[in-house]
């Protein structure tokens, strides 16, 4: 592969790369609020589990 060769194959990459941060973006509102939630259970869990004992 020639330079020009190389730079068409960077250039591919970086806008695949560009297109799955911006898609990642767009699913954000969603993904934030589920994060969190799925974070508040773990914390939970991890709560339960210490006190069980006792």
């Amino acid at each position: 592969m020639g330079v020009a060769g190389w730079r068409f194959a960077h250039m591919k990459r970086t806008l695949r790369v560009r297109a799955v941060v911006v898609g990642v973006l767009e699913e954000l509102p969603f993904i934030c609020p589920v994060a969190v939630a799925i974070g508040a259970l773990i914390m939970i869990g991890i709560t339960l589990c210490k006190d069980w004992p006792q």
